[in-house]
């Protein structure tokens, strides 16, 4: 999904209105060494994860 299209659409209103899915609806899970992983509300197992997570500037 385009990041550009879906904030275009919520500035205007609600994207599901123009056709844009909505956002999925994540669960961030951080363990005690600094770990970080994502998954889905409905789902047990993360999708994506990390040991050693770093910040970073855009």
């Amino acid at each position: 999904m385009r990041a550009r299209e879906w904030a275009v659409a919520a500035a205007f209103g609600d994207p599901t209105e123009y056709d844009v899915p909505a956002l999925p609806t994540w669960r961030v899970e951080r363990g005690a060494d600094g770990d970080l992983a994502f998954a889905a509300a409905d789902r047990d197992e993360p999708f994506i994860a990390a040991e050693r997570p770093v910040r970073v500037r855009r």
